[in-house]
């Protein structure tokens, strides 16, 4: 509703200056405030690895250890959304869900269910039952908990500004109705019915009998309802109600003829063509009298903003389930195709290995070129669609994250390199003790193999490599180091590095796929980490990767079982 077009200067100035009106937020403070988000789970290690993804919203992250902490939350603050785990002692996410929903205040608040239980379809049937808008399986990938979780966060908000704006508007409306009601009164007692104030009023002002009857109407009604005043007065006016909200007019004529104070109430009106537009009313009884001083507005248009905006939240909510179904197909594709392409590349390789040794002294040496290239680039493409099955695993698969000696697993990661690292004549020094941490081996083994065979590869002709290794323990995390003397990377390629298929070099210069950077963020993410990357063309670089502390998580484990 346009409110400048309905309300003069003064009155504007007048309602804006309402002390009822003072402690309303204003849009331009709710577009500032931090939304609340619940984070729900029993595991501290697991809250603060969800508070260390979600950080960087850079809104409220209120941390429940159980269900009934979560309740007690929700008594108090509202929550844009709620990240709940399955699987807690007591009560668990579906019972804490259950009795959310169960509560008006929270019903429709969005609920994200995180577990690392396989997702069953029973699992999560129950949970979108339940009111669920997703379903996650951890290790969590950040990005993605980023994305959907700031979705929501930006409805919600969206949702208390309109609110906030709807709220304030209707004050201010209401504060004017009851001036410019009062005002009419006057006037309509010490005047005839001819009062130029309510003749020209541009709102809608009447006076009605408690039968139910108009005795008196301005023009404006017959300008926004198309009947004419003695139309108007010869039918209860009840009878233009829309018939959803009779029930709701009727309770209010019965307060107002039981001398209640003046009262503000919505309805639809039915026009002379046969439409409806929405009315907000403002009431003043006098019992004495048997009349009830009415002043009304026309709220149509405001009315239809906010159900256009409920209908753009319900596309939005839409369009976030069809893109994560999107992102499940994406991923079930890419790794149906990596695998299925193998067979026929590998017999390829084969043949063309055997035309190369069983049949060299029938081939010319053109045709032995051209069976090499075959043989090599089959290997290409074999070794290329090995990365993308491996990168489609770490998207697809349950990692069990458990206790690791880092000393232990990097030593068998270089015993598997040896060749590698004897063939270039690299230095590989270790700063040990190596912190322990919590990752799932395999794929920290093939993250460690993908780092170091990175920093013995990129390297300037004629150097020698050295690779210094080392951890930086902090109070949640440990962070790798894996430095090099390498040729270095630009500050603008640092990030774009670590996506899929991203090189920076031909391959006929620096040999590879330009996946495994892509392979170590994606296993890092899977597990609950972070990774990136320190660098100076010329200069080397420095790359690391940070997982939970196992020491931490033991603790967790066993302040749990207690």
């Amino acid at each position: 509703m346009n409110f400048e077009k309905t309300v003069s200067p003064q009155a504007s100035v007048q309602a804006w200056a309402d002390p009822a009106l003072s402690n309303l937020p204003a849009v331009e403070s709710l577009e500032r405030a931090k939304v609340n988000i619940l984070l729900v789970d029993d595991r501290q290690d697991k809250l603060l690895a969800l508070e260390a993804v979600l950080s960087g919203l850079n809104e409220n992250l209120v941390k429940a250890h159980s269900g009934k902490e979560a309740l007690r939350y929700l008594l108090h603050q509202d929550f844009a959304v709620i990240l709940l785990d399955v699987s807690m002692p007591e009560m668990d996410g579906f019972q804490t869900a259950a009795l959310i929903r169960k509560r008006v205040h929270s019903e429709h608040t969005p609920i994200i269910f995180i577990t690392s239980i396989q997702d069953t379809q029973s699992h999560i049937s129950k949970g979108y039952s339940l009111g669920a808008v997703d379903y996650m399986l951890t290790p969590i990938v950040p990005a993605v908990l980023q994305t959907k979780v700031s979705v929501f966060v930006d409805l919600y908000r969206k949702t208390e500004q309109v609110k906030a704006q709807a709220e304030r508007l209707r004050q201010i409306e209401e504060a004017q109705h009851r001036r410019q009601l009062a005002e009419a009164t006057d006037r309509l007692e010490a005047e005839t019915k001819r009062n130029r104030f309510f003749n020209l009023s541009i709102d809608l002002l009447a006076i009605a009998d408690f039968d139910g009857y108009f005795r008196q109407l301005n023009p404006t009604w017959e300008k926004t309802l198309g009947y004419t005043t003695e139309e108007l007065k010869a039918i209860p006016f009840q009878q233009l109600v829309h018939p959803d909200d009779q029930a709701a007019m009727t309770d209010q004529c019965q307060r107002l003829q039981q001398d209640s104070p003046t009262t503000y109430f919505e309805n639809r009106c039915r026009c002379k063509d046969g439409s409806f537009r929405w009315l907000g009313w403002t009431a003043a009884p006098f019992v004495a009298e048997r009349l009830v001083y009415i002043f009304a507005r026309d709220i149509t248009a405001r009315k239809q903003a906010e159900e256009e905006i409920r209908h753009l939240n319900k596309e939005l909510k839409q369009r976030v389930v069809e893109l994560t179904d999107v992102n499940k197909e994406l991923e079930s594709f890419t790794y149906s195709i990596s695998h299925d392409l193998r067979a026929p590349l590998r017999s390829m390789q084969s043949f063309a290995g055997a035309l190369l040794e069983e049949c060299s002294e029938q081939i010319s040496a053109e045709g032995k070129d051209f069976a090499r290239r075959i043989f090599n680039s089959a290997r290409y493409m074999d070794t290329l669609l090995q990365d993308l099955l491996n990168y489609s695993r770490l998207a697809q698969s349950e990692l069990d994250l458990l206790p690791i000696n880092l000393d232990a697993a990097l030593t068998e990661v270089l015993a598997q390199l040896d060749k590698e690292v004897q063939d270039k004549q690299a230095q590989v020094e270790i700063q040990r003790p190596l912190s322990s941490l919590l990752a799932h081996l395999p794929t920290l083994k093939q993250i460690l193999t993908n780092l170091l065979c990175n920093a013995v590869k990129f390297m300037e002709p004629g150097r020698t490599p050295r690779i210094q290794i080392w951890t930086d323990r902090g109070t949640n995390m440990v962070r790798l180091w894996v430095e090099d003397n390498g040729i270095g990377i630009a500050n603008e390629h640092q990030e774009r590095i670590f996506g899929l298929f991203q090189r920076l070099h031909t391959y006929q210069t620096y040999p590879g796929t330009g996946v495994g950077l892509a392979i170590v963020r994606k296993g890092v993410e899977r597990m609950g980490g972070r990774v990136g990357v320190e660098s100076r063309p010329g200069e080397g670089s420095r790359f690391w990767i940070e997982l939970p502390t196992a020491i931490r998580t033991e603790h967790a484990q066993h302040d749990s079982s207690r």
